[in-house]
């Protein structure tokens, strides 16, 4: 580790410059990270939140859903997909599989939410769903909704610059004012003539 902190002169540099540092370290760490899940998963968005409530009560909004791509052949009735469609384009939809049909040698796959009374308009094919989930995560998706409704207003995006900017770099600037305190308190014992 002494090796590591010389490499990088760690003692040499600021605290900011540390800091900057590190995040950088967290953030390249997870991209690589969810990259190499992305790869495992076979989907290139493998992880979806729940944001409506047509899947209730076997899903619920905030819900993490862990997608997978599997081969056409392995589609099921029964199974949970994810897919995009024209007729609703505010998130992905995640629908239960209730019906499949070969028409000229294409599967069709019908769908509907569990908590909806109609069947979706039309049909989606293979090449429309993103994947299957096998996974579900109770509420841990609040936190990108909330996330989510807070950067889509400026107030919200100005407000959560500053709360990442003060856990980023406020407690150095609070740790330096803290020991300027404490150097001007010790100087001023010095100076203080002895009785």
């Amino acid at each position: 580790m002494e090796r590591v902190k010389t490499f990088l002169k760690w003692n040499e540099r600021s605290e900011n410059a540390k800091t900057i540092f590190i995040l950088a370290l967290v953030i390249g760490g997870t991209v690589g990270g969810y990259g190499l899940f992305v790869l495992a998963m076979g989907t290139p968005t493998p992880l979806v939140v729940v944001t409506s409530e047509s899947m209730v009560p076997t899903l619920n909004v905030g819900d993490l859903l862990v997608l997978k791509h599997v081969p056409e052949d392995d589609i099921k009735v029964g199974d949970i997909i994810v897919y995009e469609d024209s007729w609703y384009t505010a998130a992905p939809i995640v629908h239960r599989v209730i019906r499949i049909e070969e028409i000229n040698g294409t599967k069709h796959f019908y769908t509907k939410g569990d908590n909806n009374q109609m069947e979706d308009p039309g049909d989606r094919v293979y090449s429309e769903i993103t994947g299957v989930v096998v996974m579900v995560i109770p509420w841990v998706g609040n936190i990108s909704l909330f996330l989510r409704g807070l950067v889509s207003t400026p107030v919200g995006l100005v407000a959560l610059a500053i709360i990442f900017g003060l856990i980023l770099f406020g407690p150095e600037v609070f740790c330096q004012r803290e020991n300027e305190t404490e150097s001007s308190a010790s100087e001023d014992e010095s100076e203080q003539p002895a009785s």
